[in-house]
């Protein structure tokens, strides 16, 4: 992470060593731990000292965090999580790795190197695993993070994502009353939890879609159009419009409505994660990793010696606040830093992590004119010691074996020489000047030791090597499985394309069979109508005459086609609608009438009932005159 000139200052229990950037909440640090030799293990410390921090409101907020620190697990997860108060500053902290927080690689995009597409959905789908390992706090508070901005993400160089912060929601959120706040974090809040300043689930998983879209596009969404935002938006890679399927998982959870919006964690992630390893991108935090060594060589190398530098610092040279008097150390006579008074109070949340002496929870009674101090309240977890050692495993163990053999051939080659036997009484002789003893040859050890260089280079190409290997059989297993989903996905629109095929057949002979018969029937009912009024009297102009009984049947003159509905376009929906029609004696459809509708009714019907009424015919005639007569009408759609 990018850091400021080195200024080592105590911070309770904790030595502030550089400052790492600062924002509408307070600042971000890098921190060694006061109570040992030398400053490791690293933890990143922020602290929350700006004036929209609503103090009692966020300590009340970590009170009831620090009780479920321990239940939040997962690789996601930032390690060794501790939160609390020191000197009345609220701050939170968590093992240090290097890398940077996100909101810094998300400002890459000033250098003019966006963040490609497949990381931004890696990044996504990291942050939507932390969600799912805080089940407990989402439980306990109703929202998993409840505060899930790109601040309180953690990328490494090796291309791991880390969140921390969970359950701090509550008390940070009071602070986005504040100008400054609200325009750097309100992006990434959903609007909701703006007005109300409750976290929820919901709220989480727009935080996330919010992450997701500056990543894709380069830029936060705005609050309140994030929605519309998603329409124009364009990638910032290469300016083409967000892919069609991005589009969809962004409106999903981007949406101003919390009851339209997707409240499930685990179906979101089940999603996004069938796009990423089964589309077009091929993700992994090898290439996260390379990405970030490209654009951050430099600052890669310097944070290296800077964390080297800070190794040697020897917290005791530091001037401690007040309450940390010395103490001896058996270990080897210095003094270590001791919690005295009102200094440092600190509430465990597990076993494991270092303690301090306490005072009593409660501060000794004052009178009212005296100022009552402020308690320092530390709430921590353990810190894992291989997530701070700062140096891998390996290493340690060649450095111990070259100091060991160092150490053992000097105290071969400097040892003194055994003493001579007593001389007798007799007559003295004379002594020759001792023998001078060779000086030994010096031995280089540590990191300077060339067998000690040429291990550790061994060992980074070995690792390379692996590295290689296995992103070579990831991206290989990722193709074989595109290529049988996309085989797969033929197969079964085949056979899908077969069976509508013979569903369509099926149900055009059943619509001619049907219509055919409805058409038998109503011709018998209107030739027998027809015959009643014939024997009643003779016929004239506008009378009903049965279709079989006219001279000359209805003629149409105008046709109007019915348009199919949006609805059955879509579901490709065909048959035939069969129409029933009254022709009076001047041409015009007195009467429609639907005698048979498509199954599922999609409205083709009544478009074709508003059609057939715009129709007009040549009237029927009987016995030279004009007479009214009921016709059948097909309207086939395909």
């Amino acid at each position: 992470m990018s850091a400021t000139a080195p200024s080592p200052r105590p911070f309770g229990p904790y030595v502030l060593t550089r400052a790492l950037g600062s924002d509408a909440l307070g600042e971000v640090w890098r921190a060694g731990t006061a109570g040992a030799s030398r400053l490791k293990p690293f933890l990143l410390v922020r602290t929350f000292a700006a004036l929209s921090i609503d103090r009692p409101a966020l300590l009340a907020a970590m009170e009831t965090a620090v009780r479920l620190v321990d239940d939040v697990q997962g690789p996601a997860i930032a390690k060794g999580t501790v939160m609390g108060a020191i000197d009345d500053t609220p701050f939170v902290g968590t093992a240090y790795v290097e890398g940077r927080t996100l909101d810094h690689l998300l400002a890459v995009r000033l250098l003019g190197t966006p963040l490609p597409v497949e990381h931004g959905l890696l990044i996504a789908e990291r942050l939507l695993a932390a969600l799912e390992s805080a089940k407990p706090v989402e439980e306990f508070t109703g929202a998993a993070h409840g505060f899930l901005v790109p601040a309180f993400v953690c990328i490494s160089n090796e291309g791991e994502a880390r969140v921390f912060g969970h359950g701090l929601g509550a008390g940070l959120l009071p602070a986005l009353r504040h100008p400054r706040a609200r325009q750097s974090f309100a992006p990434y809040v959903a609007p909701e939890i703006l007005a109300a300043g409750k976290p929820t689930t919901a709220g989480d998983l727009y935080s996330v879609g919010a992450i997701l879209f500056e990543a894709l596009t380069g830029r936060a969404p705005s609050p309140g159009v994030a929605l519309e935002s998603i329409e124009s938006a364009n990638l910032a890679v290469d300016g083409t419009p967000v892919p069609e399927d991005l589009r969809r998982l962004l409106r999903r959870v981007l949406h101003p409505d919390p009851r339209v919006r997707d409240r499930s964690v685990p179906a979101f992630r089940r999603d996004l994660s069938a796009l990423l390893y089964g589309g077009p991108y091929a993700p992994s935090t090898f290439n996260l990793a390379f990405f970030l060594q490209k654009c951050f060589d430099k600052a890669i190398q310097r944070e290296r010696l800077e964390l080297a530098a800070e190794e040697e610092i020897d917290p005791w040279t530091l001037a401690m606040p007040p309450g940390f008097a010395p103490s001896p150390d058996a270990s080897g006579g210095r003094s270590r830093p001791q919690a005295e008074g009102s200094g440092s109070r600190r509430l465990e949340s597990s076993t494991g992590s270092r303690r301090l002496p306490a005072p009593p929870l409660r501060p000794p009674e004052r009178t009212r004119s005296a100022p009552q101090p402020v308690p320092v309240r530390a709430v921590a977890g353990p810190i894992p010691k291989k997530a701070l050692s700062g140096a891998p495993l390996w290493t340690v163990v060649i450095g111990a074996a070259v100091l060991l053999a160092g150490g053992t051939y000097f105290a071969v080659t400097q040892r003194a020489p055994a003493p001579a036997p007593l001389p007798t009484p007799a007559p003295r002789p004379t002594l020759a000047p001792p023998t001078p003893l060779p000086t030994p040859a010096p031995v280089v050890v540590g990191k300077e030791d060339p067998l000690f260089q040429a291990a550790v280079e061994k060992k980074l190409q070995e690792e390379g090597k692996k590295r290689e290997v296995k992103s070579a059989r990831e991206q290989e297993a990722a193709t074989k499985k595109r290529k049988a989903d996309i085989d797969k996905s033929s197969e079964e629109a085949g056979k899908s394309k077969d069976s509508e095929e013979t569903a369509r057949a099926a149900r055009e002979k059943s619509d001619r069979e049907e219509a055919t018969r409805l058409a038998r029937e109503a011709i018998a009912r209107r030739k027998s109508e027809a015959q009643q009024t014939e024997t009643a009297a003779a016929v004239k102009d506008g009378d009903l005459v049965e279709t079989d009984l006219v001279d000359t049947p209805p003629i149409p003159v105008k046709q109007v086609s019915p348009h199919a509905t949006r609805l059955a376009i879509q579901r490709r929906i065909t048959g035939t609608v069969l129409l029933r029609v009254l022709v009076d004696e001047n041409g015009a459809p007195a009467t429609v009438e639907i005698l048979r509708d498509t199954t599922p009714r999609v409205g083709l019907g009544e478009a074709c009932k508003a059609a057939l009424e715009q129709w007009r015919w040549k009237p029927a005639t009987k016995d030279g005159h004009r007479v009214r007569t009921w016709i059948a009408v097909q309207v086939p759609f395909k």
